[in-house]
């Protein structure tokens, strides 16, 4: 190689290497500003870049978000416990040294300059149309703090919470319908009681509540069937006092209410996940391919007569439970509501109402229905669709840092 080609090269490296480097700060750039700043947290982003895009797109984020956790770790900003632990578990499975500059290089030598590159074009286009979330965690390096305390949701599991997910584990195994629903009710009652428990500690000790007596938590809801998992949630929250917004376009959920009852609900809501699961594989057991049964407007229709009807029997524990509450507890719970009304409005705040989508099918409704109450409710009937009415938000969050983006 003559001396002029040889200057080339050295050239063409040097401006590769710049090229390089720009990308990895453009990636941090959308990180930082367009996507932490607006509400996504590290786990919630790399699944819906599972979702919508390709392994390569998955493989990029993963480093870029372990390279923006390690610019923060040496200019010393402070990084939120469950922040770090979200991006523990994906810096975990990571190659290429993303903690190092030139990462983006080093993976673009091992896929193929030109189809690692148009591989980050989709990804940067893929990252700019995502929508905003409500806040939960200051990201790392925010000089402003978040509404929501999600550390007090990290908290050792009481003995009732224990008892609770042995009643639910239960509810699971068992190949009886209506001894799933007395479990399920049952454990709803402990959670109820649970909360009248804590209540009744607050109310002798004069506290009736404080700036941490509500927080939120985010939920993903994964296909198939999306829209009639939403009334499930939708129920399973009503039920235990926990206001909860969808967020279409990306299938999460905000839930936001008193701190005890969001593990309740996440809790009861997987759960009867996997209830109607087991519900619709013996609906479909005998059943020959093909099968009115084994259509999906059947099955989506089953799952929005389950949420229906098991809303009804939740409701009913509840309000049971609720009941025997001596006076004492009662401004507690109001307290309570209170703060969650509060913290909705500062976190979430005005929302936009949509029926849910789920496909009807009558049959399958009412076979929902049975299925989630064969025994104490039979006499109930069921006449026309469930409709779900929920909500999304209709703010839309922008970096503080520019409120024209």
């Amino acid at each position: 190689m003559g001396k002029n080609n040889r200057r080339r090269h050295v050239d063409d490296q040097r401006r590769a290497t710049e090229r390089h480097r720009q990308l990895e700060q453009m990636l941090g750039q959308v990180l930082r500003d367009r996507l932490w700043a607006n509400g996504w947290q590290p786990d919630e982003l790399l699944r819906q870049v599972r979702r919508t895009g390709g392994a390569g797109e998955v493989d990029v984020v993963a480093m870029a978000v372990a390279a923006d956790t390690a610019h923060h770790d040496r200019v010393g900003n402070v990084i939120h416990d469950s922040w770090r632990r979200q991006v523990d578990r994906i810096v975990a499975p990571c190659g290429h040294e993303p903690g190092r500059d030139g990462w983006l290089a080093r993976w673009l030598d091992t896929v193929g300059r030109d189809a690692g590159l148009n591989t980050l074009r989709a990804l940067l286009d893929r990252l700019r149309s995502l929508p905003g979330l409500p806040p939960l965690i200051a990201p790392p390096g925010s000089t402003g703090g978040a509404d929501v305390d999600v550390g007090l949701l990290d908290i050792a599991a009481s003995p009732k919470l224990v008892t609770i997910r042995g009643l639910l584990a239960k509810a699971e195994s068992t190949e009886f319908p209506a001894e799933a629903e007395a479990f399920t009710a049952k454990a709803q009652a402990m959670m109820t009681e649970a909360r009248l428990d804590e209540a009744s500690v607050r109310a002798g000790s004069g506290r009736r509540s404080t700036g941490r007596a509500a927080s939120a938590i985010r939920i993903s809801i994964d296909e198939p069937y999306v829209s009639s998992k939403r009334s499930l949630l939708h129920v399973v929250a009503g039920a235990n006092d926990v206001r909860c917004v969808f967020h279409r376009g990306v299938d999460l959920a905000t839930l936001v209410g008193p701190v005890g009852q969001l593990a309740h609900v996440e809790l009861l809501f997987t759960s009867l996940l996997i209830q109607v699961q087991a519900a619709l594989t013996t609906a479909a057991a005998d059943a020959p391919a093909g099968d009115h049964i084994r259509s999906r407007g059947y099955r989506s229709s089953f799952i929005v007569g389950f949420a229906g009807r098991i809303g009804e029997r939740l409701r009913q524990a509840r309000d049971t439970s609720l009941a025997g509450a001596t006076a004492d507890v009662l401004p507690v719970l109001a307290a309570d509501d209170r703060a969650t009304a509060e913290l909705f409005e500062r976190v979430v705040g005005r929302t936009t109402r949509f029926r849910s989508s789920a496909s009807y099918d009558a049959d399958g409704v009412r076979a929902g229905a049975s299925a989630a109450d064969r025994a104490a409710l039979r006499e109930t009937g069921l006449n026309g669709a469930v409709t779900v009415t929920t909500a999304i938000p209709s703010r839309s969050w922008r970096p503080v840092t520019d409120p024209r983006s």
